[in-house]
């Protein structure tokens, strides 16, 4: 993991970010959004920076390759009294970037983020068919909890969300 450096966005970060957004979904059907549904412009995604760095129990992690952005971490955590021990969570890498233990090191900074935050559960879903992810998920402490059928139509066809999650004791 010498080559990579994993930090918190910041606004100067919009262009490589809105660059890393495109590639990354037209990598791969992986993901509930597509191309140019992530951030439409480089200013909105200054503004998806500016709202993840104001809001409590957010989080937006970038893993950097030089002056690339090449993998990433979310944590969107509750905005009530209720819920606010609770963050939906979730990682993407680009291909090229695979296989190097950098969605290990994502899953492992977003640990650490929970527990500085004191929240008791992250949850994420995945696409049934994307048994990689799943398996990364199963290592890093996620038990699946069920399956939301038929939620996604993508590439012509509906697929299934498997629901994981992670509690803290």
């Amino acid at each position: 993991m010498g080559d990579y450096e994993i930090r918190a966005a910041v606004l100067e970060d919009a262009a490589p970010l809105y660059a890393f957004g495109e590639t990354l979904l037209g990598e791969t059907s992986f993901f509930l959004r597509g191309p140019g549904e992530r951030a439409r412009s480089v200013d909105e995604m200054r503004s998806v920076i500016a709202r993840f760095s104001a809001l409590p129990h957010y989080l937006l992690l970038n893993a950097w390759h030089g002056p690339a952005a090449v993998g990433e971490a979310v944590a969107m955590g509750g905005d009530f009294a209720r819920n606010k021990f609770s963050a939906t969570v979730g990682i993407g890498i680009l291909a090229a970037h695979g296989g190097r233990g950098l969605g290990r090191s994502l899953m492992q900074a977003l640990d650490r983020f929970a527990e500085e935050q004191e929240m008791r559960r992250l949850e994420l879903t995945v696409m049934a068919h994307n048994t990689v992810a799943q398996s990364l998920y199963a290592k890093m402490g996620y038990v699946k909890e069920g399956v939301k059928r038929d939620s996604l139509f993508v590439d012509g066809a509906f697929v299934n969300e498997v629901m994981m999650a992670k509690v803290f004791a």
